[in-house]
C-alpha cells in the first residue's frame, strides 16, 4: 500500500500534486492536537504549517518517519521528541527569503513615510483648507523620513536577514550593522555588513532594527526593556521572525510613551493574538498576521520544497533539508 502522508491544513496544489504521485495524502478535520493524534496513528509523514506537532501526537504516529515543515522555524516541532523516536523532521530554508526581506522593506517605508497616518488624516478631512497639499503637509507635521543613507540593524544574521541586508544596501544605500550570538563577527563583514559587538550596540546605533532570530529556549525574551531604552527616540523596530523573542508588555510601553517612533510586528508571542491585544491599541504600529512569508512565490516554493523532502525520506533517500541528521541512518 501507498505511505499515508497527513497534512494538518492543505499547502499549495504544486506541493500536494508531488505527493499524489506516489502516497495516499489526507487533510485532517482541523490542526487540533486530539484531531491530529488520531488522523496520525497509520500516517507515515506528516506536514505542518504553524500547527503545534508535540511529544504526544509524535507518539501517536507509530509509522511516523518524518514531519515537514511548511516554513522555516522549528520552534511549533518538539525535536526532542522526534529524535527519541527515530522521525526525520525537515523544512524549507530557502523559500521564503525573498518574501519576508520584501516584507521588512515594506514595513521600514509604510512607517518613515506615515503611510497611516496621513491616509487617515486625509480621509477624515485634515487637509479640507485653503492652501496646497504640499504647503498643508508642512504645516500640519505630516514631513516624511527617506531610507537613504540610514542604518539599519540586523538581529540575527542568517539568509533573510542577509538578502534584507542587501535589498537595503542595494536600493536605498543604507548602512547595515548586525550582530548574531552564533556567528563570528568576520562572518557578518565578509557579507558587507559592520559587525556589532553586541546585541545592545545594535539598538542604540540604528534607525530601523529588524529580528531575525528563531524562538528558542536562549532567545525567548532576547528583547526587552533594556534593549528598546537604548534606541533613538526617531527609531523603528520590526518584528518579522518570532513573537515569544521580544517582551510584548516592554514593546508596548516604549509606544505608548513614544521613546520611540514606531513598530511593525508580523508575529506575536500567542498566535492568533487575542482581540484585546494592548498593542492594538497603539497608533504608531502597524500589526500583520504572520504574513510575511504569505506570497505567492513563497507558498509555491515552501509546499514544493517540503513535499520533495517528505517524499526523499519515504523513498529512504537523505533529503536536502534535514534538520535532525543524528536520525538519518543510511
Amino acid at each position: 500500500m501507498a505511505p499515508k502522508v497527513l497534512l494538518t491544513e492543505a499547502i499549495h496544489e504544486e506541493g500536494m500534486n508531488i505527493i499524489k504521485e506516489a502516497a495516499r495524502l489526507e487533510i485532517a478535520a482541523d490542526p487540533g492536537e486530539e484531531t491530529v493524534i488520531k488522523a496520525i496513528a497509520d500516517a507515515d509523514a506528516l506536514i505542518v504549517r504553524s500547527t503545534k506537532v508535540t511529544a504526544a501526537i509524535i507518539e501517536a504516529g507509530k509509522q511516523l518517519k518524518v514531519i515537514g515543515r511548511h516554513g522555516i522555524g522549528l520552534d511549533n516541532i518538539d525535536l526532542e521528541a522526534a529524535n527519541r523516536c527515530g522521525v526525520a523532521v525537515v523544512n524549507t530554508p530557502e523559500a521564503n527569503v525573498m518574501s519576508v526581506a520584501e516584507h521588512v522593506l515594506a514595513t521600514m517605508l509604510y512607517l518613515c513615510k506615515r503611510i497611516k497616518e496621513v491616509d487617515n488624516a486625509l480621509r477624515v478631512g485634515e487637509f479640507d483648507q485653503p492652501g496646497s497639499l504640499p504647503g498643508l503637509v508642512t504645516k500640519l507635521g505630516y514631513t516624511t523620513e527617506e531610507l537613504y543613507g540610514k542604518t539599519l540593524g540586523l538581529v540575527g544574521f542568517g539568509k533573510i536577514a542577509r538578502k534584507t541586508a542587501e535589498l537595503c544596501v542595494k536600493g536605498f544605500n543604507m548602512k547595515v550593522c548586525g550582530y548574531d550570538a552564533y556567528l563570528a563577527p568576520e562572518m557578518i563583514k565578509q557579507a558587507g555588513v559592520e559587525p556589532c559587538g553586541s546585541l545592545e550596540e545594535v539598538f542604540a546605533k540604528s534607525d530601523f532594527i529588524s529580528v531575525h532570530v528563531p524562538l528558542t529556549p536562549g532567545t525567548r525574551n532576547l528583547i526587552g526593556k533594556k534593549q528598546l531604552d537604548l534606541m533613538k527616540p526617531t527609531a523603528y523596530f520590526i518584528n518579522p521572525s518570532r513573537g515569544g523573542v521580544v517582551n510584548e508588555e516592554d514593546l508596548y510601553q516604549a509606544l505608548k510613551n513614544k521613546s520611540i517612533a514606531g513598530a511593525a510586528v508580523d508575529v506575536f508571542a500567542k498566535e492568533p493574538p487575542a482581540k484585546d491585544n494592548p498593542l492594538f491599541t497603539l497608533e504608531n504600529i502597524v500589526v500583520t498576521p504572520h504574513i510575511a512569508a504569505m506570497t505567492d512565490g513563497a507558498l509555491v516554493r515552501m509546499a514544493r520544497d517540503v513535499s520533495a523532502g517528505v517524499m526523499s525520506v519515504l523513498r529512504r533517500e537523505r533529503p536536502q533539508n534535514l534538520v535532525n541528521p543524528e536520525v538519518w541512518k543510511d
